[in-house]
């Protein structure tokens, strides 16, 4: 058997992985265009531009594609190599900002992803609770750092900042001021952390006013 770490072993790992990149963005455009459910393996090939028994080879079902799909979104490095940021910062306008940062990366790299998946989930048990699962890592990861911003700032609720973190980083947000009203990605993050910074620091505020009644 050839090595891998030969030549021809290299390429035909690039080739795969260039064919795999081929099928993802085709069912990709599928699913956004058509609907999960009404996308075709063949369709996905064709567009691919690959047998169909090539995407069977590669994925072996329309679910592991979109299984794929998913996990690029909730892996994205960069998104979560500003997580880290975030969550390591020391000042709470630095973490703010960090975390608008991780944001509007992951949402920039895969928002209609997010939407494929929760019209998937309606209409698989499967899917559904795959995506479940997702948006738990999600609210973990929010509430962990809502914690850590209320040991940044005396004061801070966590679980009222839970809540606002929530709110307003929801891909339906992104998809709305992005996709329908045409801001920019970095008109997004700037909206994104002034608003973080606002009501998260009102939400002192808000605690301090009720304190003193």
């Amino acid at each position: 058997m050839r090595d891998l770490k030969s030549p021809a072993g290299s390429l035909r790992a690039e080739q795969a992985a260039v064919t795999r990149r081929r099928i993802l963005d085709a069912a990709r455009r599928g699913f956004g265009d058509t609907g999960y459910a009404a996308t075709t393996l063949r369709e996905i090939a064709s567009e691919a531009g690959v047998a169909v028994q090539t995407v069977y080879a590669a994925f072996g079902s329309k679910a592991n594609i979109l299984r794929a799909l998913r996990e690029s979104v909730v892996t994205d490095p960069a998104a979560s190599e500003a997580y880290a940021a975030a969550a390591a910062a020391t000042d709470l306008d630095e973490a703010l900002g960090s975390f608008a940062r991780s944001i509007r990366l992951r949402w920039e790299a895969g928002h209609d992803i997010v939407m494929i998946n929760a019209s998937a989930a309606a209409a698989d048990p499967e899917i559904r609770a795959e995506v479940a699962a997702a948006n738990a890592m999600r609210s973990g990861g929010i509430a962990r750092l809502a914690r850590r911003l209320g040991e940044l700032e005396r004061g801070l609720d966590p679980r009222r900042v839970e809540a606002l973190l929530d709110a307003l980083t929801l891909p339906a947000v992104y998809e709305q001021l992005v996709s329908h009203h045409g801001w920019s990605a970095d008109d997004y993050e700037s909206w994104l952390a002034g608003a973080l910074l606002r009501d998260v620091r009102g939400s002192t505020q808000a605690l301090d006013h009720e304190d003193r009644r």
